[in-house]
């Protein structure tokens, strides 16, 4: 098993000289980060050939989330962007290849609802099973997972979609929510424009007072992914269903902490607040080109 989590095509934004083929705009630093994306997965799979290992390997590429919002992302025509319980913060791509046919029979795309938490279950039982796990690892499965097998559907299309629901989250700063249920509908417990930031010096229970219930949209995703038609005036028995769903939710949540644990000189720190893979003080590390700890610190 391999995880690979790359930098591209994630901030600061740069990439080397030679994967730009245009200079003229940010989108273009986009470009050169996913062409380097491109090339290092390429060279991943060559090594694998050379191993002897890609007629036996099953690829799964997964996006964390939609693009943030600035000049160097697009979501397209969806709303939202990277933070936001919107379609264009959550809808992301991901794809499954395999060269060997037993491996991965079925082949083509599916519409069904699959969390990145399903991945967990999902490759556990391509990798054979819990019992395999348990035997090669001396631990038992654990408890109250909230993860789905889904390589059946996947790799087999073998009976209906798995996953039902999707439970996006529970946000008590914004106070605002989203949920999918079923096949065509989300509920959002919020207005588009929530701005409010998490306090450290303030404690965040989750219960029925962490959202606000009088303001809830409902969207046709398949329909309107967009989320251009607000139907829950039309389906209020739809919204009493997921309103019902959302508040059972809440009486299983943890309370929210803003201040995250850190360790002594590890970032994030009061100088670097956010979390990078390298040592961002060491002296010329990053090119001419990188943005500034300003920049760094905003993204």
């Amino acid at each position: 098993f391999l995880y690979l989590a790359m930098q591209s095509v994630h901030s600061p934004y740069f990439a080397p000289s030679k994967y730009y083929d245009c200079t003229d705009n940010e989108r273009c630093t986009m470009q050169a980060m996913l062409k380097a994306a491109e090339e290092l997965m390429t060279d991943v799979i060559s090594y694998l050939k050379e191993a002897n290992m890609w007629d036996d390997t099953l690829l799964i590429y997964h996006s964390d989330n939609g693009g943030p919002s600035s000049v160097y992302s697009s979501n397209g025509h969806l709303w939202g962007s990277k933070g936001h319980l919107w379609e264009g913060g959550v809808r992301t791509v991901a794809f499954m290849y395999s060269v060997n046919q037993d491996i991965m029979p079925n082949r083509g795309s599916t519409t069904c609802y699959v969390h990145v938490s399903d991945w967990y279950s999902t490759i556990i039982a391509i990798s054979g099973g819990w019992d395999a796990y348990s035997n090669n690892t001396g631990l038992e499965m654990p408890t109250e997972l909230d993860t789905i097998d889904q390589s059946s559907y996947l790799l087999f299309n073998n009976g209906t979609c798995p996953r039902t629901e999707i439970m996006l989250h529970i946000d008590p700063v914004k106070r605002v929510a989203g949920y999918y249920k079923k096949t065509v509908q989300i509920a959002h417990l919020a207005t588009k424009n929530s701005k409010a930031s998490c306090s450290e010096s303030v404690f965040y229970p989750l219960d029925i007072g962490s959202i606000d219930l009088d303001i809830i949209l409902l969207y046709d995703i398949f329909a309107d992914p967009n989320e251009t038609n607000d139907i829950a005036s039309l389906y209020p028995e739809i919204v009493d269903d997921l309103k019902a769903d959302v508040i059972e939710y809440l009486s299983h949540q943890n309370p929210l902490q803003c201040q995250l644990p850190t360790v002594a000189d590890s970032y994030p720190s009061s100088e670097v607040p956010i979390y990078i893979p390298w040592d961002f003080d060491e002296e010329d590390y990053l090119p001419k080109s990188a943005p500034s700890k300003v920049v760094a610190r905003n993204s």
